[in-house]
């Protein structure tokens, strides 16, 4: 499983785990209209992210995973 979302751009994410990497990934979201939106990452603990502002190009450290739910995402490798 891709642990990028396809070509590199948004899509719509209804919910996914994204598993911790050897690399640092950028991960932009736009906001969630309804508040329904989560996205929460981290390694030991899920640190929740402030999903009704849209972001962008917030790093996603090396060993991190992130949740997605209810969100138009994007996750791409940092060059």
């Amino acid at each position: 499983m891709s642990e990028e979302t396809s070509n590199g751009d948004y899509e719509y994410i209804s919910y996914r785990t994204y598993n911790g990497v050897g690399f640092e990934r950028l991960m932009s979201w736009k906001a969630s209209k309804t508040g329904t939106g989560r996205v929460s990452a981290g390694k030991i603990e899920m640190k929740p992210q402030k999903s009704d502002v849209d972001k962008e190009n917030e790093v996603l450290l090396v060993g991190h995973s992130v949740v997605v739910h209810k969100m138009e995402f994007k996750l791409v490798r940092k060059d």
